[in-house]
């Protein structure tokens, strides 16, 4: 299955992938449904980086995967590294050690 081809293609997938509707994706950005909505089908609308990063997180893919399709990076684990890194330094030791006993089986 190839990859699709332009941001709103990508945009859906990842929207569809992560379950969220149109309305339930806008409400995570701060945007409207119908905004999202010609972002999926208008290739001529360019996003601001920001809501880029912002569509991003909400659908946990990176922003490399949405501007160009580059697949990769395995989008998930950029998102989770992503969420990792703006924890706590105790959550962090947490996973630190779950992820030691895991290697460890």
């Amino acid at each position: 299955m190839s990859e699709p081809s332009t941001f709103g293609a990508r945009l859906k997938a990842a929207r569809t992938k992560a379950r969220l509707n149109q309305e339930a994706l806008a409400l995570r950005v701060g945007s409207s449904k119908g905004y999202i909505s010609e972002l999926e089908t208008n290739p001529e609308i360019r996003p601001s980086a920001d809501l880029v990063m912002k569509l991003a997180e909400a659908v946990e893919t990176t922003v490399e995967f949405l501007m160009r399709g580059d697949a990769e990076k395995v989008p998930e684990d950029a998102a989770f590294f992503r969420s990792y890194q703006n924890l706590d330094e105790p959550t962090k030791t947490k996973l630190q050690g779950i992820l030691k006993l895991l290697k460890d089986d």
